[in-house]
């Protein structure tokens, strides 16, 4: 038994154990009269025995004490009976109406989402009509019956991401697997992460991370500023990282290349990996790094994993479409991030 399960458990009272006091009808707690008392009132009213001077006169000290229910109460199950032919209660709600999209539709409402995330109300409205074709009495749902569904099942709104469809192919996902769950050459389930060296390059506009969009002003004023212009240089930089040591976690290293005009050629790769070789010197027993990238044609070139290998050292790529598998990729945002903090103050 798990302790969530145990923690829930609870315990029978002693034998002999009395209920509470029930607050009684009349004070407006909601408890409904019973069924007895129900019948007794519907059988004086049908027998006309209330018209009995001395029944009446009872029945007013009763209804004094809260001992009998009021006339106006016995007007409305006088009413409930000639509607319904009964006067049984209600069942207790709160005052809460129950979830409409509820069932089958809230099943196929969970599949649909897993499916597709992003899927708009509409589109769900339509999808739940599609699966109820020929069922006269399905309607439409509106937004805030949906999203009551949703909230019921644990959906909450947040912002989404895309992956791409390739990465979600067999040989691919093989690939990702492989990665994480076999030694080396295959993966790098066997590699510490202090010997894992991550290599991979990204652009950098400065007027996209240094331009703010959002401001206040005065109502019928623009919120305008003096600032960089929407078109502008792009910064390419090559970097590649090492995780920290687990005896000094101050031991991460940082390889870069940062220039301004074109791509990542063969010779930039070439000089950046021989610069990361010349520090990390060559493989002996006990220190072996290996060097994992994505599947870019400059980092699957000849040259460079002939480099790499002719020091002792290993490379090992990444699935493709599989960014989040990087650890370099982490470190891209919180550079963007930083430089949407400071660099709003450089003109």
């Amino acid at each position: 038994m798990n302790m969530a399960h145990r923690n829930n458990l609870q315990h029978r009272p002693p034998l002999q154990t009395r209920v509470g006091q029930e607050v009684h009808p009349s004070l407006g707690s909601g408890n409904p009269y019973s069924q007895d008392m129900r019948a007794l009132v519907m059988y004086l009213s049908q027998q006309g025995l209330q018209n009995d001077p001395q029944i009446a006169n009872l029945v007013d000290i009763l209804r004094l004490d809260h001992m009998y229910p009021s006339a106006i109460t016995q007007w409305r199950y006088e009413q409930l009976n000639d509607t319904l032919g009964h006067v049984r209660p209600c069942r207790r709600s709160g005052n809460k109406y129950s979830q409409k999209l509820s069932g089958q539709d809230l099943i196929y409402l969970a599949l649909y989402r897993v499916a597709y995330p992003k899927c708009s109300i509409a589109e769900l409205n339509a999808f739940l009509y599609r699966a109820n074709l020929g069922n006269p009495a399905f309607s439409f749902f509106s937004q805030s019956q949906i999203s009551a569904a949703e909230k019921s099942i644990g959906l909450t709104r947040k912002k989404g991401s895309t992956t791409a469809y390739e990465a979600f192919l067999p040989e691919n996902l093989e690939r990702r697997f492989n990665y994480w769950n076999y030694p080396f050459p295959v993966g790098v389930a066997d590699i510490n992460r202090s010997m894992i060296i991550d290599l991979d390059e990204c652009g950098i506009f400065k007027e996209n991370h240094a331009d703010r969009k959002h401001g206040k002003s005065c109502s019928g004023l623009r919120v305008r500023e003096e600032g960089l212009y929407g078109k502008g240089e792009k910064w390419n930089l090559l970097l590649a990282i090492s995780g920290e040591d687990p005896d000094n976690e101050n031991d991460a290293r940082r390889w870069l290349d940062v220039w301004l005009s074109g791509g990542t050629t063969v010779n930039r790769m070439l000089t950046v990996v021989r610069r990361i070789l010349d520090d990390i010197g060559p493989a002996i027993p006990g220190r072996f790094y290996v060097f994992t990238m994505d599947n870019l044609t400059s980092h699957h070139n000849p040259a460079v994993i002939a480099l790499i290998q002719n020091a002792g050292h290993g490379v090992v790529f990444r699935a493709p479409y599989w960014p989040v598998d990087g650890a370099i990729e982490y470190v891209f945002n919180s550079l963007q991030t930083l430089l949407r903090a400071k660099m709003y103050e450089i003109h």
